[in-house]
C-alpha cells in the first residue's frame, strides 16, 4: 500500500481545482448523481483517491419523483461507478431538516436515505451520514442497519456523538472539520482516538484537503495529544474504515 502522512476522509475533488498531493490519502465524495460519475472518472487517475457515491439529502428534496430517480442513480452506483474498484463507502446521504421546509421535503429525504442504506446493504459498504438539524432523525434510522457509518461533519449534540460512536457495539466514527465549536471540542474530548477521522469538506470549509492538517491540530490541541500521533491515527482510521488495501 502507498505511504501516505495524512487523509482527509471527506473532500469534493469535483469541486476543487489543481489539487495534486500525492502523499495523502483523499476519499472524495459525490452528493448528486453528477458529482457521483465526475468523481468516479477521477479516481481512476488518481492512485491515491477513492470515492464515496450517494445522493445527499438537499438533492434528494427537489425532485418529487425520486423514488423513480433512485433506480437510475443505484443502478449507476452498484455499475460502472462500483466498476472503478475504488468506491469505498455510500455516501454522502441522510437527512438535512435545515433546508427541509415541508414534510413532503422531508419526506423525500427520509425515502431516499432509506433506500441507500439498503444499497449500503446490498453492497457491504460503509455510509457517510451527512446530518443537518435532524442528527438524532438520522442516527435513529441507522440504527435499523447493520452498517459501519461514518458521521461527517457532525454538528449535533456531543451526546448525540458520543451515544453513537462510543457505546457498546456501535460502528460508527466521527469525522472533524476544521471548524470548532463548544459541542465540537466535548465530543472530541469524549471520544476515544480511534473513533475519530479529519476531513476539509473542501472546497465547501477548507479550500483544498490539505485543511484536514487543521482539523488534525485541533484534535491533538483537544486532547493533549501530539500532532503527529493524531495524524497516524487519524490516517489508520481512515485506511479501516474505507478497508483501503
Amino acid at each position: 500500500m502507498q505511504e501516505y502522512l495524512f487523509a482527509d476522509a471527506h473532500c469534493h475533488l469535483e469541486s476543487c481545482s489543481g489539487v495534486l498531493l500525492q502523499n495523502a490519502l483523499l476519499i472524495t465524495s459525490g452528493y448528486s448523481h453528477e458529482s457521483n460519475l465526475k468523481n468516479a472518472r477521477l479516481v481512476r487517475t488518481r492512485e491515491n483517491a477513492y470515492l464515496c457515491a450517494g445522493i445527499a439529502p438537499q438533492e434528494a428534496m427537489k425532485h418529487k419523483d425520486v423514488k423513480i430517480k433512485l433506480v437510475e442513480w443505484e443502478e449507476a452506483i452498484a455499475g460502472k461507478i462500483a466498476d472503478t474498484g475504488k468506491l469505498v463507502a455510500i455516501g454522502e446521504i441522510g437527512l438535512d431538516y435545515h433546508w427541509a421546509k415541508t414534510e413532503e421535503e422531508r419526506f423525500l429525504q427520509q425515502e431516499c436515505f432509506i433506500s441507500q442504506l439498503q444499497l449500503a446493504e446490498r453492497l457491504g459498504l460503509p455510509i457517510v451520514v451527512h446530518s443537518r438539524d435532524a442528527e438524532e432523525a438520522c442516527i435513529d434510522i441507522v440504527k435499523n442497519f447493520n452498517l459501519p457509518f461514518m458521521l461527517h461533519c457532525f454538528s449535533g449534540k456531543s451526546e448525540t456523538a458520543i451515544a453513537a460512536a462510543a457505546s457498546e457495539g456501535a460502528r460508527g466514527i466521527v469525522s472533524i472539520p476544521p471548524l470548532r465549536s463548544k459541542e465540537r471540542r466535548q465530543f472530541i474530548r469524549g471520544l476515544p482516538l480511534v473513533k475519530l477521522v479529519a476531513e476539509s469538506d473542501a472546497p465547501y470549509i477548507g479550500k483544498t484537503p490539505e485543511a484536514a492538517l487543521e482539523s488534525i491540530k485541533m484534535i491533538a490541541e483537544i486532547k493533549g495529544l501530539q500532532v503527529e500521533q493524531v495524524q497516524k491515527q487519524a490516517l489508520l482510521n481512515t485506511i479501516n474504515f474505507f478497508r483501503i488495501k
